[in-house]
C-alpha cells in the first residue's frame, strides 16, 4: 500500500513538474526536482538529462552537481561523479553530503586512505552522521582494522539503533574476529528491523556453519533463497549445510547450480576477481581441484587485489573449518598466503 502511495506521488509530481517546463523549459528548479523524482525511481539517464541541462544552466548550481555525482556513483561511473564532488566541494568547502558521499566514492574504488580523509572531514563538520560513522565503520572493516571499525559501529549505532545498514556492519566485524554470538545479535537485530535483508540472512547463516549449528544455518539459507533465488553465493554456503548434515544429493544439486551463475558471469568478466574466486572455491567444494587452482593461479597472475586474495583466503578457512581434513583446501589457501609474501 506505501509503495503504490509512494509511485502514485510520483507520477503526479512528473506530471505537474512537466507542465512546468511545457511553460518554462529553463525553470532550474523544477529541473533539479524533476532529476530528483527520476533519481529515487532508479530512471537515472533520465535523472541526468535534467541536472545536465540545469548545470548547463547554472554551472554553479552546488546542489545539481551534487545529486548528479551521486547519480553517477549509484550507476558506477565514478570518475564521473569525483568530478562532480569535486566542484560542489570547491563551492562548498564544508558540504558535509557531498564530502562523505566522495568518502563512499573512493570507498568503492578501494581507494580507503581518500575515503577515510574524506569521512574524517565530514564528521569533523557534524559528528553526528550515523551513517558517515558506519561508512567510515566499514572502511575500517574492509582494511582490518578491526577495534577502530568496532569504535565508529558502536557510535553510529548509538545515535541511531534503528539504522539496520549498522547492526550489520558491526556484526560482520564481530563475524571476521571469530566473535561469534557477537555477530549473531547484530544480525538477528538487524533481521527484526528488516526481515527482507537477505545478505544478512546469508551471513546468520554463515556464522551458524562456523559454530556447527547446521540446521538454523539451513534455515536462513533457505529464507534468503526464496529472496533472491540466483544467489550463487548461498547456493554454495548452503551446499557446506548440506554436505555437513550429510545430505550429498542438495549438497551437489546446489553447487553445480552455483558454478553455473559463476561460470557465466566469468564468462561476461573473468576479472570480477570476487566472482572468479568464488568460482574457483565452487569448484573446489565439488572436488575439480585442477580447475579449482587453474583459476585461483590465473587470478594472482592477473593482479587480483590484495583485499580480494584475503576475502579468499578467509573463505578457504571458513571451508577448512568444516571440514579440516581437506588436503587440497589446505595446499590452496597456501597457494594464495604465499601470494601475499611475494
Amino acid at each position: 500500500m506505501l509503495v503504490s502511495h509512494i509511485i502514485h506521488n510520483h507520477k503526479k509530481a512528473l506530471l505537474d513538474f512537466g507542465r512546468t517546463l511545457k511553460i518554462n523549459p529553463n525553470h532550474i528548479f523544477t529541473l533539479v526536482r524533476r532529476g530528483q523524482i527520476y533519481h529515487s525511481m532508479q530512471r537515472y539517464e533520465d535523472a541526468l538529462q535534467d541536472f545536465d541541462r540545469a548545470i548547463e544552466l547554472d554551472p554553479n548550481f552546488i546542489e545539481a552537481l551534487a545529486i548528479r555525482g551521486e547519480t553517477y556513483r549509484l550507476m558506477q561511473r565514478y570518475d564521473d561523479a569525483l568530478q562532480d564532488f569535486d566542484r560542489a566541494i570547491a563551492l562548498k568547502p564544508n558540504f558535509e553530503w557531498a564530502i562523505a558521499s566522495r568518502g563512499q566514492i573512493y570507498h568503492s574504488m578501494q581507494r580507503y586512505d581518500e575515503a577515510l580523509q574524506d569521512f574524517n572531514c565530514a564528521i569533523k563538520i557534524n559528528s553526528n552522521l550515523d551513517w558517515v560513522l558506519a561508512s567510515r565503520g566499514q572502511t575500517y572493516q574492509l582494511m582490518q582494522s578491526y577495534k577502530q571499525a568496532l569504535k565508529d559501529f558502536d557510535r553510529a549505532i548509538k545515535l541511531n539503533p534503528g539504522n539496520a545498514w549498522a547492526l550489520t556492519g558491526r556484526g560482520e566485524t564481530y563475524r571476521l574476529m571469530q566473535r561469534y554470538k557477537q555477530a549473531l545479535k547484530d544480525f538477528d537485530c538487524a533481521i527484526q528491523l528488516n526481515p527482507n535483508y537477505a545478505w544478512v540472512l546469508v551471513t546468520r547463516g554463515e556464522v551458524y556453519l562456523m559454530l556447527k549449528r547446521y540446521k538454523d544455518a539451513l534455515a536462513d539459507f533457505n529464507n534468503a533463497m526464496k529472496l533472491e533465488s540466483n544467489n550463487d553465493w548461498c547456493l554454495y554456503v548452503r551446499a557446506l549445510a548440506y554436505q555437513a548434515l550429510k545430505q550429498p544429493d542438495e549438497a551437489r544439486s546446489d553447487l553445480a547450480n552455483a558454478v553455473q551463475l559463476a561460470k557465466e558471469n566469468y564468462k561476461q568478466d573473468s576479472q570480477d576477481w570476487h566472482n572468479t574466486f568464488n568460482l574457483a572455491l565452487y569448484y573446489l567444494a565439488v572436488d575439480y581441484t585442477p580447475t579449482a587452482e587453474q583459476i585461483y593461479r590465473y587470478a594472482l597472475s592477473q593482479g587480483a587485489s590484495l583485499q580480494c586474495i584475503h576475502e579468499a583466503i578467509r573463505d578457504l578457512d571458513d571451508f577448512l573449518t568444516i571440514f579440516p581434513n581437506h588436503i587440497y583446501a589446505q595446499s590452496l589457501r597456501q597457494l594464495l598466503q604465499s601470494a601475499l609474501m611475494q
